[in-house]
C-alpha cells in the first residue's frame, strides 16, 4: 500500500512552504530518511526526508509549487503498485474548506454579558470551538480567571 508523504510541521507561523527542488524522481528507490526534496520557508531551506521505504511512485506537488502544512507532496510504494490519485482525495471545489486558525475571528461577547479572558485564551477557545459564555468558572465566586491579570 502506498504510503504517502505529507509536508511535515515546519516550525512556528509556518502554514505554507514551496517545495524548491525534488532530489529523487519518479521510479526511484528511497529508504527511511533519505532526502526526497528540498522545502523553502520564508527564513530557510530544509531537507524532506522520507518517512517510508520503497520507491517514489507520484510527484503530487511539482517544483515551485506553495504547499500548506499537511498536504501530500509524493507517494512511496513498492515496485508496480499504482499510487492514489490526489484528484480522487480532494475536496470538491464545492465543498467547504476548513477554516485555519488565522483566518477565524475571536467570538464576539455575548450582548448581556462581557466574558472578560486574555487574547490567548479566547485564541485557544476559537481553536477548539469553545462558547466562553457556557465555561462556568472554578475560582472564588465562579470567577474564569485570576483576580491578578484579567478582572
Amino acid at each position: 500500500m502506498a504510503v504517502a508523504i505529507k509536508l511535515p510541521d515546519m516550525g512556528t507561523n509556518v502554514e505554507e512552504c514551496k517545495l524548491h527542488t525534488w532530489r529523487v524522481q519518479v521510479g526511484d528507490r528511497v529508504k527511511r530518511g533519505d532526502v526526497l526534496a528540498d522545502i523553502e520557508t520564508d527564513k530557510a531551506v530544509a531537507e524532506l526526508e522520507s518517512t517510508a521505504e520503497g520507491v517514489l511512485l507520484r510527484q503530487v506537488v511539482a517544483e515551485g509549487v506553495m504547499a500548506q502544512t499537511g498536504d501530500i507532496l509524493a507517494y512511496i510504494g513498492q515496485p508496480g503498485e499504482s499510487a492514489p490519485d490526489p484528484s480522487a482525495t480532494a475536496t470538491p471545489a464545492d465543498a467547504p474548506k476548513p477554516a485555519t486558525v488565522a483566518a477565524l475571528s475571536p467570538p464576539a461577547p455575548p450582548s448581556n454579558a462581557a466574558v472578560r479572558v486574555s487574547p490567548m485564551v479566547r485564541n485557544l477557545a476559537v481553536k477548539m470551538g469553545v462558547d466562553l459564555a457556557s465555561v462556568r468558572g472554578t475560582g472564588a465566586g465562579a470567577r474564569r480567571w485570576r483576580s491578578e491579570g484579567y478582572g
